[in-house]
This record gives structure tokens, sequence and C-alpha cells, in this order.
């Protein structure tokens, strides 16, 4: 059985490869596509300069992007840190600087809230870069997903390989924070072998 992210996508890559594995409108994964974005994700990661245990995180709504960033990260040990999208651009920064996330990956606008300007007013010194999966921002230092990923295509593949081979179950996957009805939210950390369990 997988043990880790990174073996999982890709043991359901080797069993399911040309069966269904993402739908998000008119974009359709199989479980090998996925795979093969996840790599390439993990390749622009890698070229960002993010290392294990490093920590990026994603306020965004239920798009294809979302999977791909996630899964891209956590294959090369980079810890994921989800956001709830009904947060205030004061409350999304509390988690980015108590995570201390490097990277966001965002959407220029949901319900109404333009979440690239409200981040973009918060003071985040660990924030190094804002990546937008959908929409665009006049801000010249925020990057499309497509500038993202075109980043990292001049990393090998078998440097992928090695610093996925090198993640244990007891690695920390993501950190999740709770909803702070009763004061700031906390960071629950759980790790690879953890999660794998509950799938």
């Amino acid at each position: 059985p997988s043990r880790t992210l990174p073996e999982m996508v890709q043991t359901a890559a080797d069993r399911y490869g040309a069966s269904l594995a993402v739908e998000d409108g008119d974009t359709r994964l199989t479980f090998a596509q996925l795979n093969q974005m996840r790599i390439k994700a993990a390749k622009a990661f890698y070229a960002a300069n993010i290392q294990k245990g490093d920590r990026i995180a994603i306020w965004a709504p239920n798009v294809y992007q979302w999977i791909i960033a996630a899964i891209g990260a956590q294959t090369i040990g980079a810890v994921l840190v989800p956001l709830n999208t009904r947060y205030k651009g004061s409350e999304a920064a509390y988690i980015l600087n108590s995570s201390g996330a490097r990277l966001l990956f965002t959407v220029s606008e949901f319900l109404g809230v333009n979440y690239s300007q409200s981040i973009a007013e918060q003071d985040i010194p660990s924030l190094e870069t804002i990546v937008l999966l959908e929409g665009s921002s006049d801000d010249p230092e925020q990057q499309s997903w497509q500038q993202f990923l075109a980043s990292g295509v001049d990393v090998a593949e078998q440097t992928i390989t090695d610093l996925a081979d090198a993640i244990l179950p007891s690695d920390t996957l993501d950190i999740l924070y709770t909803s702070g009805t009763t004061g700031k939210p906390k960071g629950v950390v759980t790790n690879h072998g953890q999660n794998i369990l509950t799938y």
C-alpha cells in the first residue's frame, strides 16, 4: 500500500491511467494526466526554491488547479496550508503569518471578494509570491498559474522522483487550521501516513 501522497498518486495513475480522475467544468483529467500535472507542478515548486517542510497556502474555491498545486507541492515535501474561502483578508493573513507560508495560490475574485487585492493590503513578511490559479491582476509581482508552471520546465523529472522517494510517512503533509470560534485558529499538523489511512 502507498505510504506517502506522491506514492498514492503514482499508484493510482499506474492502476487507473485512462479513467477519469478530476472533472471541473470543461476540464477533465485522467489519473495519468493528473499524475503528469503533479510532476509538472512539483518542478515549478522546486524552481521556486521550495524545500521540504516549507509551507505553501491555497486560498481558492474548488478548481482543478487547487488539486494540482497541492499535490505538486506535497510531492517534494512541502506542507499544504488550506485557507477557508470565506476568510477576510486579515483572517487569511493571520494564518499565513502563523504558518510562515512562502507561497500563496489564490484567485483574483470569488463571491464578489477580490482575494489578491485583500491579501496585498496585509503585512505578511514570509510571503514571497502570490500565484493566481484563475483570473488576472494588475500587480506585476503576482504570477499567473501558467507562468508558475512554465518556471519549472528545465527541472529534471529525476530530481522530483528523488525528492518524492525521500519523503517518509511520518513527514508533515498539511496544517489544517481550526475554526477559531473561541480564540485564534490553531494549526493542526497531520502527516502523509495518517492522511492516507483515512482515504
